[in-house]
């Protein structure tokens, strides 16, 4: 199984430069956006402010990576209604039990590869390393 921990890059900044509302709506927008371009059997949920995780049953590595990228290119792309520019999303990437064999574990793999992408400029897929580093993709 793979875990995507996604982050809304400078979600603060669009929050106080366009208002809750606003805000409020893009997250919506965006939690529909991964639904319609996940698989039935994927679970998405919000994990925490601007944060979502999604569960990849049965999809680990390179796919699990190449999910993830297609979320982030496809938020990137769409055009948000009243937002005057671009939004994008950092996505940290882990698999279990490769990256964590626990809950817990598999959860802080995730989370610290979603760290390292907003560490190499946002906008960007990371996916942990065994070694719990992250590599950028």
């Amino acid at each position: 199984m793979g875990m995507l921990m996604i982050d809304i890059d400078h979600f603060k900044n669009l929050n106080d430069e366009f208002g809750h509302i606003l805000g409020d709506e893009v997250l919506r927008e965006v939690s529909a956006l991964f639904r319609k371009h996940l698989r039935k059997a994927d679970v998405l949920c919000r994990y925490g402010g601007e944060e979502f995780a999604v569960l990849l049953p049965e999809t680990t590595g390179d796919k699990a990576t190449g999910v993830a990228e297609k979320l982030r290119r496809i938020v990137e792309n769409h055009h948000f209604a009243g937002l005057g520019r671009p939004l994008t999303v950092s996505i940290g990437v882990a698999d279990f039990p490769d990256h964590g064999s626990t809950r817990d574990a598999l959860v802080k793999a995730a989370d610290s590869a979603l760290y390292a992408a907003k560490d190499a400029g946002r906008n960007k897929v990371v996916r942990a390393c065994a070694t719990e580093s992250a590599s950028v993709k």
